[in-house]
């Protein structure tokens, strides 16, 4: 009897304290309050499907419906910032899911399908009219399911962060989770365990270190919030399930399918658990996207700068773009109307020209109309006889092609097709064949979603606003297309990849390359298409990673500079004992190297290594490159008998400098490296081809050969976003009075054992941050103080 008294002890303590935690339990579902309480407007109920959801109204205008997310603690609280200053424009509509919702029924069968069926009946039941979907976390998650059923009722799809792209567990849960699941369903013992995980000290932690950016900001009063909202009737059966794997959907899955335009929001400081990476996979996969950054929020921007969201949200709505209607609406104004008397472009689409390219989302932005009046003025407006045209592999880049070729031909040109190349390529074509211009369809790195072009005008020199594209832009504005040609030029076709091929192999001697072992990573981009043709002539052998040739990027964005996407080809260099690794990105003009350590080599390290291998050549030589590089390459570049030249960021400004100033060659950290006898154009393959005579003659590991110059700490170019551009720059000159400041490229601020350069983009309200030291903790002290200094 006393053994089994004694067994039973620790189950009466159970027992107790699972009493008292529903007693607890019970007392705070009587005594805090609804999460609607903190949105203001009305209050109602709306029964659906036998449920009693709340519904929460304010504001007047065309409708838009908020979804929260569905995690511990989350509710329509989540836009008690946001939801007041929508309603200023907009008739706002937010519904609860949690606490006092769908999530209090124990026997209810949790799905993501059912949260779906939710929001997509109250689009049609609560709004009149079509409405914008405003969805965060989980809930953005489940509003991306509802928009792939192309409801008549949706205008536009707003995304904060969602959770997840290929699902919200990362795999099937495990058999924890299972069981932790299980028993947060059971009637005390769940109350136990959802209290002890729900406890104030653990959200606390779980609000600061995984949700907010500024810890600072979570306040006594949010976390207090947040535990009433955890503790309602019920409030855990929800997070059970989402445990149980009930709640999975798979985001990667259903973008691809979203036809409604989508406009994503994540914070810049957003945690592991969502960084803002994922924001560009969002690009990538869904047709008809944007995005909008936060440069002081984490993973809740509408709680840390709802200003700001409400802004972005704002011009989102005003102007709603039926998706993919663009390509049809743009072939029945041409065949409706000679093209002469079309209307001026609206100013919206002319965004898309850049200081350098044209880029921009196809349809919504660049579309085959578009590209016909481009083509037509780029001919009149420069006098071009003939025009070289490539284009990348990305879907739209067909269609922009023949539409571009239509408006060059009309205007007298004869378009030589040279169909997909590289963007190297292209400026070797214009070059080499003496064509009066050139033109290359593509939008390089960016996600799929976007398409582009890069200009030149003979021997293949960059046209940019400058020189000839803001003429351009402006005489589409203003629908002065100019006068058809009498006599219309002709398409031709040219294949040109094996001159190519020779011609990148002319500027090293190909017999003294030694027979490496390369993993090579093409992106799905258009080194697939040029390697194959320069490495048959070498003894190299090669390991290639998505060589197919695919625009929807279906393994890793195309943008090698990001580490992230690098990790595939570091993985393959170690599996198989390679030399070095080597990416391209997506029109593969630029070039990345992975050392035979797996370590990545940053574009300024390359532009060091190509330098000295050219004064091999032409000892004395001017090198120039950007005042982005580490100071160890002007170092690298003297100490081997060069004359080290300083140049701002920019290809056209980059080229202009080195014909004024007959330079042999020139790199970027972003990985464009330019030669003079290239016709001072960039390429990434000869810049390979250099890297690997270099590597010949020194006779060691890669990793050695980088190390003498590699010797310094880098931030790599952060960006934030910055409404009074001036004002931070005038602050951070104030701040580092005592620095040696120039001027040639924003401001660089240099000191003896560090610097850093800070300049806005020319295309965002953004200010680029880099910073170097001579040692990791000057970079990273430096680094964060002017970090605090532009985001303050």
């Amino acid at each position: 009897m006393d053994n089994l008294k004694k067994a039973l002890q620790p189950l009466g303590a159970l027992a107790g304290i699972t009493g008292a935690a529903a007693l607890v339990n019970r007392r705070l579902r009587t005594t805090s309050a609804l999460p609607i309480d903190r949105v203001g407007g009305v209050r109602r109920r709306w029964q659906w499907r036998g449920y009693e959801i709340f519904v929460t109204e304010l504001g007047e205008g065309p409708p838009l419906l908020l979804v929260h997310g569905v995690s511990a603690g989350a509710s329509s609280f989540e836009y008690r910032l946001l939801a007041p200053l929508l309603a200023r424009e907009r008739r706002v509509v937010a519904i609860d899911l949690l606490g006092c919702g769908l999530s209090d029924k124990p026997d209810l069968e949790y799905s993501a399908e059912l949260y779906a069926d939710l929001i997509a009946d109250a689009l049609g039941a609560l709004c009149e009219g079509p409405a914008i979907l405003v969805g965060s976390g989980l809930g953005g998650a489940f509003c991306v399911r509802v928009a792939t059923r192309a409801l008549h009722g949706l205008a536009g799809l707003v995304v904060i962060g969602p959770t997840g792209l290929g699902g919200v567990l990362d795999a099937e849960p495990s058999g924890a989770q299972r069981a932790l699941a299980l028993l947060m369903r059971s009637p005390i013992a769940g109350e136990s365990a959802f209290n002890g995980l729900a406890s104030k000290p653990s959200l606390g932690w779980f609000l600061r270190q995984r949700v907010y950016a500024d810890p600072n900001a979570v306040t006594d009063d949010i976390v207090e919030h947040y535990y009433a909202v955890t503790h309602q009737d019920g409030s855990r059966f929800a997070p059970a399930q989402f445990l149980g794997g009930a709640l999975n959907c798979n985001v990667a899955r259903d973008l691809p399918f979203v036809e409604t335009p989508v406009l994503v929001l994540w914070g810049e400081r957003a945690s592991e658990t969502n960084p803002v990476r994922n924001a560009f996979e969002y690009l990538r996969l869904a047709p008809n996207a944007q995005l909008t950054t936060f440069p002081a929020s984490g993973l809740l921007p509408q709680e840390e700068e709802p200003e700001a969201v409400a802004e972005a949200i704002f011009a989102f709505a005003r102007e709603p773009k039926p998706a993919n209607a663009a390509p049809e609406a743009a072939a029945a104004a041409s065949d409706a109307t000679p093209a002469a008397e079309q209307p001026a472009v609206q100013s919206g689409s002319l965004a898309i020209f850049k200081s350098y390219d044209v880029r921009g989302i196809y349809p919504s932005e660049l579309n085959d109309d578009l590209a016909y009046k481009i083509g037509r003025v780029f001919v009149d407006q420069l006098q071009l006889k003939t025009v070289a045209v490539g284009r990348d592999m990305r879907p739209s880049g067909a269609a922009l092609f023949e539409a571009f070729a239509r408006g060059a031909t009309e205007s007298g040109a004869g378009v030589i097709d040279i169909g997909m190349v590289s963007t190297d390529a292209l400026y070797f074509a214009v070059g080499k064949y003496e064509y009066a211009g050139g033109v290359m369809i593509t939008a390089s790195h960016n996600p799929a979603n976007y398409n582009g072009m890069k200009f030149t005008g003979p021997r293949a020199e960059a046209i940019s606003l400058e020189t000839g594209l803001g003429a351009v832009r402006d005489r589409i504005a203003a629908g002065a297309l100019g006068t058809p040609a009498v006599i219309k030029g002709t398409v031709t076709e040219r294949d040109i990849l094996e001159d190519f091929a020779e011609h990148c192999l002319r500027f090293v001697d190909a017999a003294t390359i030694k027979p490496f072992k390369i993993a090579i990573d093409a992106g799905n981009g258009m080194a697939g298409r040029t390697v194959p043709y320069v490495f048959k002539r070498l003894p190299c052998s090669v390991i290639p990673l998505y060589f197919e040739l695919d625009g929807t990027f279906p393994n890793h964005p195309a943008s090698p500079i990001e580490p992230e996407n690098m990790v595939d080809l570091q993985r393959a260099v170690l599996e198989n004992g390679c030399d070095l690794g080597v990416a391209f990105d997506g029109d593969a003009d630029r070039m990345f190297i992975v050392d035979e350590k797996g370590g990545l080599v940053g574009g300024d390290m390359v532009t060091a290594l190509v330098g000295i291998n050219t004064l091999k050549r032409h000892p004395g030589a001017k090198i120039l490159y950007n005042l982005i590089c580490s100071r160890s390459v002007p170092e690298a570049i003297a100490m081997a008998g060069g004359v080290p030249m300083r140049s701002q960021v920019g290809h056209s400004i980059i080229k202009k400098v080195m014909r004024e100033e007959d330079i042999t060659f020139g790199g970027e950290h972003s990985g464009h490296f330019y030669f003079k006898d290239n016709w001072f154009a960039d390429s990434g393959m000869i810049a390979l081809m250099q890297c690997l005579e270099l590597f010949s003659d020194a006779h060691k590991p890669v990793s050695d050969v980088i190390a003498p110059i590699n010797n310094r700490f880098r931030s790599g170019e952060i960006n934030s976003r910055v409404h009074d551009i001036p004002a931070k720059m005038a602050l951070l000159e104030a701040h580092y009075a005592d620095a040696i400041i120039d001027h040639l490229d924003g401001a660089t601020i240099q000191y003896p054992h560090w610097w850093m350069n800070v300049r806005p983009s020319n295309t965002e309200p953004l200010l680029r941050l880099n910073v170097e030291g001579d040692t990791r903790e000057l970079m990273e002290q430096h680094r964060d103080e002017a970090l605090a200094l532009i985001r303050s």
